[in-house]
């Protein structure tokens, strides 16, 4: 990572007060210069730009941290280059994370990245309808609407689990609530800043 991005990913920690231990650190870095390597014979990430990627997936998996519980087995559900699972494993020490993806390339830099950067993060290569176990949390960056999103997870749902789900401005996010059925709109809405990011964010939650 260049120094200027490094400098801007420290201080974008800070903001977040996040303080992960140096090995932590470096482990973070180093999955983001694998993946940003990687992404270069596998589209992994739209963000090539090392800045843009920097703040756009670290720092957005990262920011609404607080609202993420540490202690839960957690699936990350179309993890795709493993957003937002892999930099919350490795800096809040999860050690009960699966990465839910069906593309077998993705999967391929997901077990190589794991393996380097996050042994004790599962990878499941697995379509969502193919997963027979439950979660106590659920967590989503692109997977789908809410709607879909909890269509395509109700079988890995027990009572307790938490949904988890990043989303982009209000207006979207109350749109899709709308579109979800009626007892299950109970979603509150956490506004979260992204360092560097000049746009609105938001973190569904929603507790069955």
């Amino acid at each position: 990572m260049k120094p200027e991005n490094l400098q801007l990913l420290q201080a974008g920690l800070v903001e977040l007060d996040l303080k992960p231990a140096t090995e932590a650190f470096e482990r973070l870095v180093g999955y983001h210069d694998f993946l940003l390597e990687y992404n270069q014979h596998v589209n992994l990430t739209g963000f090539r730009d090392e800045q843009e990627s920097v703040i756009k997936n670290l720092l957005n998996a990262l920011a609404p941290w607080r609202f993420v519980d540490a202690a839960r087995a957690t699936a990350d559900i179309g993890t795709g280059g493993g957003m937002p699972g892999l930099p919350l494993a490795i800096v809040l020490g999860m050690e009960r994370m699966s990465l839910v993806e069906s593309k077998q390339k993705k999967c391929d830099f997901l077990r190589a990245a794991c393996e380097k950067f996050a042994p004790e993060v599962e990878v499941l290569q697995e379509d969502v309808n193919g997963i027979n176990r439950s979660f106590g949390q659920i967590i989503s960056i692109a997977y789908g609407t809410l709607a879909k999103l909890l269509q395509a997870t109700s079988h890995m749902r027990a009572p307790g689990t938490r949904v988890l789900a990043w989303k982009g401005r209000l207006q979207s996010v109350e749109s899709e609530i709308a579109e979800c059925r009626k007892p299950q709109r109970g979603w509150k809405v956490e506004p979260f800043e992204v360092p560097g990011l000049d746009a609105e964010r938001h973190l569904c939650i929603l507790q069955v």
